[in-house]
């Protein structure tokens, strides 16, 4: 199903490879200068009542030490109680200050023309949003730390990383992605034993937060984005469904009706999948965790069709997600070719182009 889409803003002469993206010269039109911190606050400061809490905490303790071993037992939890609630203070005063600093900064309009030849989603969204979207993706990039092993983290791939969690946070002002420790970028697809060159994987994520994704993949990811397939959505998304360093294929924050909803709607897809005559990819349905991030790519990617052809999951998610990319689609002037006979199967995985496993851990 293709889309009848209103001229989108071209990539010009664009290559992606494992050193990154490499484009044209050309200057696209400037938007509107980006006035102050919209939509995005700094973080909140621990409460005085919280630092209270520490305090008593740590003259309990040193009272209790003193009973066992004496004045100086007591002196010493003290220091040591003291320089825990400090080393505290300190994080909280640097995060705060490099927040502050942040989104005190002007977005580059390098950035933006980035993001308006890259990311589709940027694009689609209405002004408030996307500036919000801005102050989001500088908060990851001050935050996050982004290596790459054997392959440069240049700042292309670095915004190409942020927009991806970006995209799906966007909707949640005050989240920060604290389950996320680092992102690492491959310079090709691997293995399981992590040699570059194999076809097995395309992105990992691990349950102790670390995400790795292969550049060529998430290239071509951001390159085409109306096939649902995109690695860096895929994911972050697993991101969402860690509790306790386990996946369960429930977006984290589902109350029992909302999972239960979910389930369900799982349960009646995966034969479809099965049989090839879903817009979600086959791929999802041999694994509810892999369900849940299947389905947030085509989400995110095939707004429009999946509203049509599976408005359930696209209300269950776009409730989730706080965001409706299918209306804001059709802001801009996109539709659909109607459908005039039932979806032909296809075969298993991507027509005209392999999908590359993207497995969690062990």
């Amino acid at each position: 199903m293709k889309k009848e889409r209103i001229r989108r803003v071209g990539t010009g002469n664009v290559r992606c490879n494992s050193q990154g993206l490499q484009r044209d010269t050309r200057v696209l039109p400037s938007e509107a200068a980006h006035v102050g911190w919209l939509m995005r606050t700094v973080p909140p400061r621990i409460p005085p009542v919280a630092w209270a809490g520490l305090l008593l905490g740590a003259g309990i303790l040193a009272s209790l030490v003193g009973l066992f071993a004496g004045p100086w037992g007591a002196l010493t939890s003290l220091i040591l109680a003291a320089l825990l609630v400090g080393g505290l203070a300190w994080r909280s005063a640097a995060r705060w200050r490099a927040r502050r600093t942040a989104l005190g900064t002007p977005v580059p309009e390098a950035w933006r023309t980035l993001l308006r030849e890259w990311c589709d989603h940027y694009n689609r969204l209405p002004d408030d949003l996307r500036s919000r979207f801005e102050d989001d993706l500088r908060i990851f990039l001050a935050e996050k730390s982004i290596t790459g092993i054997g392959v440069e983290a240049t700042e292309e791939l670095r915004l190409l990383v942020a927009a991806s969690a970006v995209t799906l946070s966007l909707g949640w002002p005050a989240y920060d992605w604290e389950q996320l420790n680092e992102v690492l970028l491959y310079p090709d697809d691997f293995d399981r034993d992590y040699e570059f060159g194999a076809d097995d994987l395309a992105g990992q994520a691990h349950p102790w937060g670390t995400v790795i994704l292969s550049v060529p993949a998430l290239c071509q990811s951001f390159r085409d984005p109306d096939d649902a397939y995109h690695v860096g959505f895929h994911e972050f998304a697993h991101l969402l469904d860690l509790e306790q360093t386990r996946f369960d294929g429930i977006p984290l924050g589902f109350g029992d009706a909302a999972a239960h909803r979910w389930v369900e709607i799982r349960e009646r897809e995966i034969p479809v999948m099965l049989r090839g005559e879903s817009l979600l990819d086959e791929y999802g349905a041999h694994d509810p965790v892999e369900f849940l991030a299947v389905a947030v790519e085509a989400f995110f990617e095939t707004a429009l069709s999946m509203r049509r052809d599976h408005g359930e999951l696209y209300e269950l998610l776009a409730t989730y997600f706080q965001q409706d990319p299918a209306a804001w689609d059709d802001a801009r002037g996109l539709t659909l070719k109607p459908r005039l006979r039932p979806l032909a199967p296809r075969r298993a995985g991507r027509t005209g182009r392999r999908r590359p496993r993207s497995r969690l851990s062990a």
